[in-house]
């Protein structure tokens, strides 16, 4: 996991990063800079099962989320499963990006970083 999470953190712009069960239990977290997301990992299943809920009454599952705060934008990325479902065993990777103009770099990097968070 210390190496996905340096992984993370090499991506140009990304400052903080955390690797969350979907019932909130942090599986780690690093960072560049505070504030970090080591202590919000109940907060980040919340954010992401709020956006779940949503993205069901639309008609689609959640395969992402930005957030947009004033310190900086918030990445929610759902890793598949192994098996090829994210439904089960759901993995989390938050990404707190320095500004919005990072979020292209950050979301091209997300499909590696995603596989490596699934297989951990």
């Amino acid at each position: 996991m210390r190496e996905l999470l340096n992984e993370a953190l090499a991506v140009p712009g990304v400052v903080a990063v955390a690797v969350v069960s979907g019932d909130g239990e942090l599986l780690g977290a690093a960072q560049h800079e505070p504030p970090g997301l080591s202590e919000a990992g109940s907060l980040l299943a919340a954010a992401l099962a709020a956006s779940g809920v949503l993205a069901e009454s639309l008609g689609g599952g959640l395969g992402q989320a930005v957030l947009e705060y004033r310190t900086g934008p918030l990445v929610l990325a759902v890793a598949p499963h192994p098996d090829g479902t994210a439904t089960r065993d759901v993995r989390v990777l938050a990404l707190r990006l320095r500004t919005l103009a990072d979020l292209g770099r950050a979301r091209f990097e997300l499909p590696r970083l995603l596989s490596g968070v699934a297989a951990a």
